[in-house]
């Protein structure tokens, strides 16, 4: 009988030292970062998507991006604005990670000096997401408040 494969915890520190390859977004502002190596994806009507890094940062609505001393802007500003954040992410290198609050934030440092960091604001859970795409894929974000794992596509 064969056994199956055990595939090891995803954990936030896999992100260090990722590039940002690729930045997006979603529906309003939903900020994705796609870390690592890039492959192409197809949307279900086939046509060409966003390519999808190693890794993906999914930050829901609520978001921003700070310097040492300031706030630079985030899911509130302008499309062009956050378009203009978006080119101070991308190419950068992931120096730090980690979570904040009694129901989990996500914080990521860069390598140029600057920071983003969540903030839900609405009932439930914080709507942040880091997909890894080994297979199976896995992803943490927050349920009941409490880091979790889920497995799956």
């Amino acid at each position: 009988m064969e056994s199956l494969p055990i595939f090891a915890q995803p954990t936030l520190e896999q992100l260090l030292e990722q590039t940002v390859s690729h930045v997006w977004f979603g529906d309003y502002s939903a900020l994705y970062l796609e870390l690592g190596q890039l492959t192409e994806r197809l949307r279900k009507d086939g046509t060409l998507g966003n390519p999808e890094g190693q890794f993906t940062v999914y930050a829901s609505f609520d978001w921003r991006v700070e310097n040492a001393r300031s706030i630079l802007g985030g899911s509130t500003c302008s499309p062009t604005q956050r378009t203009s954040l978006a080119q101070r992410l991308l190419g950068s290198t992931v120096t730090s990670v980690g979570l904040f609050g009694r129901i989990p934030e996500l914080q990521l440092g860069f390598g140029n000096g600057i920071w983003l960091t969540t903030f839900d604001r609405s009932k439930g859970q914080p709507g942040w997401c880091v997909s890894f795409h080994q297979r199976p894929a896995t992803h943490l974000c927050v349920r009941r408040g409490k880091l979790a794992v889920d497995r799956g596509d």
